[in-house]
């Protein structure tokens, strides 16, 4: 069954409010390293430093009426504001790691590319136990209810290599499931008339998309402290 218009308004809604927010989070950082260059060099990064502080006032007003966007379907939904920013982050996050994750998909697994190159899962967003952590959950927001994501258990550890020519020195991530995928009904249902297969082999495709997606975020989520470590080193 497919979503209300009333649900699709929501989800976009979400998703507009949350690209406005990144966009003016990007601009207002990079209008501010334009100041420092301006200070610092030509007059060309002034010059770019106020077109970007213009854009910036832009992005604020238009933030402003995205988020009041988001409040009224929320309201007319009756469900929280949280709800509709969780999903349009989910969106984006989705949109950040989807070349990442298909390129570790495994090879011959088309379903798996397909989910993620396709129209029904639309969004994902990763929470980490706050007790155990090497394990965590992946949600996978998807239609014909976008506001119930679907969950994957998963548990991570780094291997690291044994230092011979053929291991190396590098970790590599062992990822894999810690339990089964729930709340996937209808997306799987959904998943499988996309796709023209049977329910279970929607299902299999799904929880290899997921674990995709589990992989790249983990991976660029270690390439980001590794940059933050680089910088601090070359700071002191």
């Amino acid at each position: 069954m497919p979503a209300s218009r009333q649900v699709v308004q929501a989800v976009e809604a979400g998703i507009a409010a949350s690209a406005h927010l990144a966009a003016l989070q990007h601009v207002s950082a990079a209008a501010e390293a334009c100041e420092r260059l301006g200070r610092l060099t030509s007059g060309r990064w002034r010059s770019a430093a106020r077109d970007l502080n213009t854009l910036e006032e832009d992005l604020q007003t238009a933030l402003t009426s995205a988020a009041e966007v988001l409040s009224s379907r929320a309201e007319d939904l009756g469900v929280p504001e949280d709800a509709l920013w969780t999903v349009g982050d989910a969106a984006a996050t989705l949109d950040l790691l989807r070349d990442a994750a298909l390129d570790a998909v495994e090879d011959g697994d088309a379903r798996a590319a397909a989910i993620l190159d396709g129209q029904v899962l639309f969004g994902a967003s990763f929470v980490e136990d706050p007790e155990l952590p090497d394990r965590g959950t992946t949600l996978l927001f998807g239609w014909p209810d976008p506001l119930a994501p679907a969950s994957w258990p998963w548990q991570a550890n780094w291997v690291v290599g044994d230092g011979t020519a053929e291991e190396g020195g590098a970790e590599e991530l062992d990822l894999f499931e810690a339990g089964e995928l729930e709340g996937d009904d209808a997306l799987v249902a959904e998943l499988a008339t996309a796709l023209s297969c049977s329910a279970e082999q929607a299902r299999s495709a799904l929880r290899s998309a997921a674990m995709a997606l589990t992989r790249a975020s983990l991976l660029a989520a270690t390439g980001e402290d590794e940059e933050e470590e680089d910088e601090e080193d070359s700071s002191t």
